[in-house]
């Protein structure tokens, strides 16, 4: 997996699926920041979060290299495929889509199992910012029980299986992915501070003892857990590695009838 370059400040990993990348990387002299939503917001009104931002801080929307986002629920393949249609026409109006049709930006997008959004919405975004001094920065986009290139539902490591062993075959092979986004990023598992599992299922523990044994690592930061599944039904969790410049927190949304005291 060889890293291109983009006009926004970061290399990217061409993904397999057109709507996004497998992972984007800070080039020299910039870093990658991530701005997070007070609340999850439909993803017309989140995308105007985006743009409104990005004008903020004087950045062009070539340097977004990532998105969050947060479903009712799991969706079945061609439902899916409906949405990624929403969401690749959004980034195709700003400019961001490449001339093989595809798109640069990292992705993660999954449904919680709890207070899950009424409808398709934008939780966080990450663009680039000039940092001549920063650490390597970068996203892996996230990874579920698939390979690289599959035939879904056929190709599912343990497919309609759930128990601790299939489970953790399915974690040590989403490692593996990982890792190898990673070697092709040119940075290293101990540069990542957040290492985040998508799962309904009690496997916190195993992703952990699957780190250390397959890649000799323990995460400083930890594993951060979310009760949540991946986008597509069948799959069981998925992961995401990161390391950022600077997180924000964008205040809340003003209501039609102003702020209350």
């Amino acid at each position: 997996m060889t890293v291109q370059k983009t006009p926004g400040g970061f290399g990217f990993i061409p993904g397999d699926m057109s709507f996004a990348s497998a992972g984007v990387v800070a080039l020299a002299g910039m870093a990658i920041e991530r701005a997070v939503l007070a609340a999850p917001a439909p993803l017309a009104a989140g995308f105007e979060i985006v743009r409104r931002h990005m004008d903020w801080i004087q950045r062009p929307l070539h340097a977004l290299c990532g998105f969050e986002l947060r479903l009712p629920a799991s969706m079945p393949m061609a439902e899916f495929e409906t949405f990624n249609g929403v969401y690749r026409a959004q980034l195709e109006a700003w400019g961001l889509q490449l001339d093989d049709g595809s798109f640069p930006l990292a992705r993660t997008n999954v449904a919680p199992t709890g207070n899950a959004p009424d409808e398709p919405a934008v939780l966080a975004f990450a663009y680039t910012v000039a940092a001549p001094q920063s650490a390597p920065t970068f996203v892996v986009s996230g990874v579920a029980e698939l390979p690289e290139r599959f035939q879904y539902p056929r190709d599912i490591v343990r497919r309609g299986e759930t128990s601790q062993d299939a489970l953790a075959e399915k974690a040590r092979h989403v490692v593996d992915v990982v890792n190898a986004r990673l070697r092709s990023l040119r940075v290293r598992w101990d540069d990542t501070t957040l290492v985040h599992l998508y799962t309904p299922h009690d496997v916190a523990f195993a992703l952990q003892r699957t780190l250390r044994s397959a890649i000799g690592i323990s995460p400083i930061h930890g594993v951060t857990w979310h009760d949540a599944s991946p986008p597509v039904s069948e799959l069981e969790l998925e992961v995401d590695v990161r390391r950022y410049h600077r997180e924000l927190t964008l205040p809340p949304e003003p209501t039609p009838e102003g702020p209350k005291p």
